[in-house]
């Protein structure tokens, strides 16, 4: 009697001990699965070209950031029209690099579309993201002459630039508009440089399309 209940006993726990480990590599699987899922989901929000993320983490960046740059390289179909669609994307991947060095880990930065680009900054001072924007600029200017990854010499390439705070009370689409009439603006003024959005901007929504 003793003997059989001692092996009902051990037929129990090997079984048990099969389930649990069957349970272990079962979550091992769904782990790997669920990373697998991440960087998928990871992919997709990344731009091809550039490597910069997409507006798909617009909505995202938005609530977790709290001013913004709007910039994009001037006359940039000129650039393509003149020397090849090629050469274009090889100034897109160089603008994308030196966009990158220029922020933080917990900025966001975005091909927009386009040569157009927007960062959300994680700082609530405008002069701050002024300064990055301006930093930018230079940089961007600086690249004339230079040796390209693909062996061209660069030509002349700048970028204009709006900054704006982001607004508690306006949505995600309406702080684009503000940024991107500040960035219409700093086209007006003849390109290559910042402009700071501010009131009178408010009722002046940009009509015309820059390109």
């Amino acid at each position: 009697m003793y003997d059989r209940q001692k092996a009902r006993l051990l037929e129990i726990i090997y079984s048990q001990a099969r389930l649990n480990k069957e349970l272990i590599n079962t979550i091992k699987e769904l782990k790997k699965e669920n990373k697998q899922l991440q960087n998928e989901i990871a992919m997709r929000a990344r731009d091809n070209l550039t490597g910069l993320y997409n507006r798909t983490v617009a909505d995202e960046a938005y609530l977790k950031t709290s001013t913004i740059i709007m910039c994009d390289i001037d006359d940039f179909k000129k650039l393509n029209d003149t020397y090849g669609h090629n050469f274009g994307d090889t100034i897109l991947k160089k603008v994308g690099e030196i966009l990158s060095s220029s922020v933080k880990n917990n900025d966001f930065l975005i091909r927009w579309g386009g040569e157009e680009f927007v960062i959300f900054i994680d700082d609530r001072r405008i002069e701050v993201a002024k300064a990055i924007a301006e930093r930018i600029r230079l940089k961007i200017e600086s690249l004339e002459g230079k040796t390209l990854e693909d062996g061209n010499i660069c030509p002349c390439v700048t970028m204009s630039f709006g900054v704006s705070m982001l607004h508690s009370e306006a949505s995600l689409k309406d702080d684009i508009e503000k940024v991107d009439q500040a960035l219409y603006d700093s086209k007006k003024k003849g390109k290559n440089t910042v402009t700071v959005f501010n009131n009178k901007h408010s009722n002046n929504k940009c009509l015309v399309k820059r390109k």
